[in-house]
């Protein structure tokens, strides 16, 4: 009889979380094919939104009374759908180069406001069966791993995703190799979606 694989031990981390790890959190969230699909899904609706009300708008201003004059609205038409449509993509592309730097300038105002000390600073992280026990100075919280989504790895980091926009970020520098491979460890037991990468390496 093949007994199963005994759960690995619990591992213990403590971090220093700064104003950076979390906006690189939120423009690593940002550029998600998740979120990035939503962003194209509203460029195309917008997009086609302005095929239908230019349409609309030149067979209004050229009816006369039996229908539109379609010899003088098709030239403008197809003139300024070439213009909007070009503007739009521009603004699109703009706009997803720019959004890296606008959601870490966000991300550390937001922060800058919030100054209780329940996001920055020392965090002593414990993996084990239940979840990740988080602890601060004056306060502790748990997170189960029915609510983890995924987990994926950076150079820089572990984000142990809860939703669209939530997670647990674990900074891994300064951490040695076995630590590291400890809390990947307890990541691939409990997290089914774990995308990790090799070897810890110290930081």
């Amino acid at each position: 009889m093949t007994l199963p694989p005994s759960p690995p031990p619990c591992a213990t981390m403590a971090v220093d979380l700064t104003a950076d790890d979390y906006a690189e959190f939120a423009a690593y969230v940002y550029r998600r094919p998740e979120l990035r699909r939503r962003r194209y899904l509203s460029h195309l609706r917008f997009a086609v939104l302005m095929v239908v009300v230019l349409l609309g708008y030149l067979v209004w201003q050229t009816w006369d009374g039996h229908g539109p004059n379609w010899g003088a609205l098709l030239p403008v038409y197809f003139e300024g759908l070439a213009v909007g449509l070009g503007i739009l993509a521009l603004l699109a592309l703009a706009y997803e180069f720019l959004l890296p730097g606008l959601v870490r300038m966000n991300t550390r105002r937001m922060l800058a406001k919030r100054p209780d000390g329940l996001f920055l600073g020392r965090h002593q992280l414990v993996f084990g069966a239940g979840g990740i026990k988080d602890s601060i100075a004056d306060a502790s919280g748990r997170i189960d791993w029915d609510d983890v989504r995924r987990v994926e790895e950076t150079p820089q980091h572990l984000y142990v995703i809860l939703g669209t926009l939530q997670g647990v970020i674990i900074p891994k520098r300064g951490q040695d190799a076995a630590t590291l491979d400890a809390v990947r460890a307890q990541l691939r037991a409990h997290v089914a979606d774990a995308q990790l990468l090799g070897a810890a390496r110290p930081q």
